[in-house]
């Protein structure tokens, strides 16, 4: 019988096992067979090559201690897992052991593999085993090779995980602080971007590696781990850090994100102040509570701020935020705006946006019709008469790109608005009466929504005195193009003639 003919033998009895066993075969591999009686597995061992039984996939207490007596290689790459009777059992064999399809092995199970008497345990499919089954493990006589774990409890098991993967170690999640020191000695480059989280002692450990460091799954850093990784000599990579803490951090994430951190969620003073000295807008949309301290710090900014993660303001909050010296202020992230609130931020000095308001009450809208630049409400799809009637005073810019529909009344009072401009971009259709009222508003009217415009329409907004912006115009009879295209306060994008 040749060696295909073993391999395809799924059954065995006694008499057959003997009669394999006079075959002395260079190594006898039975992967076809599911099940052996003990009396089958003493009479195996006889054989005095390699012994493979890859189909077996549990394997009996006495199977395993007749098993245990073979001189040669065994291996039981079938088994997933192994009781602690079991590997008690397996312990006593002499040579090399193989239990590589083994996923998950208790402490006990360990303990007892520790006792293995021959010069190569491998496991090749274990990456995850507990602290105290791999100090077990580490205990063994020989060499265990396993796989890539995902946890390297001891300063043993990173030596063996460098001797595997040499610097390569993207696979670990987990270090205890004797790994990371064993680590740290390691003469190369280090990779451990698979670590999402460490203990300030792993940290420091971590920065006395002299060569380069990359750490890019690695996003939030205490204060104390932050200091230890700036003594790192060699290059280091880290991951786009949520928590900045000094101003060493918060210079190197401007240098790496510019202006845009929104995965930025915690902020120190000092932090703060550097960002806040940042040429250019910054966004810290992550931050969802700053404290009065760092929004202090950030109000020294002189670009555009943007704080959508902001939920609530109390009117020491909003105070703070209105000195911002920047010429943009978003505030998207709040739902509600008291007029308390309200009042305090119309005292700033730049444009102000609130896109996750949803109603403004005409009280409020009062409030701010004192401030003297922009006012965005994207999120608003309804105003009504009365709102409209307190924002006519206000002599900055209105943006109230949320509205899909515009009733005649409200067009009236919008038409009175004294302020520079007024947009309604998210209007797609134009009523006559409606466009009548719009065309007698005095200043630059922003309909970049509108797909579609009536001649008389057009007519009426040709004629007005200033601009009108009507980019969005998708369908328009060819005579309704030619009146709009001869206007000078017409600005039109590239319709299609209907």
């Amino acid at each position: 019988m040749d060696a295909d003919g073993v391999r395809a033998i799924a059954q065995l009895s006694v008499e057959q096992a003997r009669e394999l066993v006079a075959l002395q075969l260079p190594s006898l591999n039975l992967d076809s067979l599911a099940a052996m009686t003990p009396e089958v597995a003493r009479i195996l061992t006889e054989h005095e090559g390699g012994l493979a039984l890859k189909g077996l996939t549990q394997l009996d207490d006495d199977v395993a201690a007749a098993l245990a007596g073979h001189p040669g290689a065994l291996s039981l790459d079938g088994l997933t897992t192994l009781t602690p009777t079991a590997a008690g059992r397996l312990a006593a064999h002499e040579s090399f052991l193989y239990l590589d399809g083994v996923t998950s092995l208790s402490e006990a199970a360990a303990a007892a593999l520790s006792n293995h008497a021959g010069p190569l345990l491998s496991m090749a499919s274990l990456t995850e085993i507990s602290p105290e089954a791999a100090r077990a493990l580490s205990r063994h006589r020989g060499r265990v090779e396993i796989g890539s774990l995902a946890v390297l409890p001891s300063a043993a098991w990173a030596r063996e995980a460098l001797r595997t993967h040499g610097g390569s170690l993207d696979h670990v999640k987990s270090l205890s602080r004797e790994a990371a020191w064993e680590l740290a000695s390691f003469d190369g480059p280090l990779s451990l971007n698979g670590l999402e989280s460490a203990t300030d002692d792993v940290i420091a450990e971590l920065s006395r590696h002299s060569g380069r460091l990359s750490l890019k799954g690695l996003c939030v850093l205490s204060p104390q781990a932050a200091r230890a990784l700036l003594k790192h000599t060699g290059g280091l990579s880290i991951g786009d850090l949520r928590t900045l803490h000094d101003r060493s951090w918060a210079k190197a994430t401007l240098r790496k994100h510019g202006g845009r951190l929104d995965h930025v969620t915690e902020l120190s003073p000092e932090a703060a102040a550097v960002l806040a000295a940042h040429e250019g807008p910054l966004s810290l949309d992550g931050l969802t509570d700053p404290g009065p301290q760092v929004l202090a710090s950030l109000v020294s900014h002189t670009h555009a701020l943007s704080l959508r993660g902001i939920g609530h303001l109390s009117p020491a909050t909003a105070a703070v935020l209105a000195r911002h010296g920047g010429c943009a202020l978003s505030l998207d992230g709040l739902r509600t705006l008291p007029a308390e609130i309200a009042m305090i931020l119309a005292d700033y000095k730049g444009n102000l946006s609130f896109a996750g308001v949803t109603t403004l009450a005409p009280d409020v809208a009062a409030r701010l019709a004192t401030h003297t630049l922009g006012l965005s409400f994207e999120g608003l799809t309804h105003v009504s008469r009365e709102t409209a009637d307190v924002l006519v005073p206000h002599g900055g810019m209105l943006f109230l790109d949320g509205l899909t529909s515009l009733p005649v009344d409200v067009a009236r009072s919008l038409a009175r608005y004294e302020g520079v401009m007024l947009s309604l971009g998210h209007l797609h259709e134009l009523a006559d009466d409606v466009a009548a009222s719009l065309a007698e508003y005095r200043g630059v009217l922003s309909l970049t929504g509108v797909k579609t415009l009536s001649e008389a329409s057009a007519r009426l907004l040709a004629a007005r005195s200033a601009r009108v912006v009507l980019t969005g115009l998708t369908r328009l009879a060819p005579a309704t193009e030619a009146m709009l295209r001869g206007s000078a306060v017409v600005e039109l994008g590239s319709p299609h003639r209907a």
